[in-house]
This record gives C-alpha cells, structure tokens and sequence, in this order.
C-alpha cells in the first residue's frame, strides 16, 4: 500500500538547503522514495499554526519504508540541520 510523507518548513536559515537538497533525494531512492511536488508558494486555507514557507509530498511503497527512511543513519545529519534551522511539521500516512 502507497504511502505518503507531507512535511512543512518554516527556515529561518537556508544553510542547509543545497547539501540537503544535493544528498536527501538519493537517501529517499534507497527506501523507494520519490518527490511528488515541492514548493514554495504555499496557500493556507484551514488552520491556525504558522504558515510554512515551503512544502514537500513525497511517496514511498508503504509506512514502514517512510519509517526506514525518517531513521536512516545517512539521513540524520541532514535531517538534523534541517530541524535547527527551520520550524515545521512532517505526516505520514497511506491510501
């Protein structure tokens, strides 16, 4: 079954951003992981918290590969950078 990882990131620093973009998209293939849509021009319609700057969908074969994928070792200094310079939220879920 499909599954699904949303995630929303408020940066307030951009540091990060080239060597996760250059690095994380290979990480997310070892896991059967893809990009769907990436953006920077987010719209908020419902909610109350604060409005991201950006937005990620990516697909995986099922949750335990977003699982797999959230707690690799290679992911983490990325993942890492990321959290410290940026608010946010990330879903998973399936269809």
């Amino acid at each position: 079954m499909a599954a699904y990882l949303f995630v929303t990131i408020k940066a307030h620093d951009l540091a990060w951003a080239d060597a996760y973009q250059a690095n994380v998209p290979g990480i997310m293939r070892t896991h059967g992981g893809a990009f769907v849509a990436v953006s920077d021009r987010v719209t908020r319609y419902e909610g109350t918290g604060p409005d991201p700057d950006r937005a990620a969908l990516m697909t995986f074969p099922s949750m335990e590969a977003v699982e797999a994928f959230v707690t690799d070792p290679d992911y983490a200094p990325y993942r890492a950078a990321r959290l410290a310079a940026s608010a946010g939220d990330a879903f998973a879920f399936n269809s």
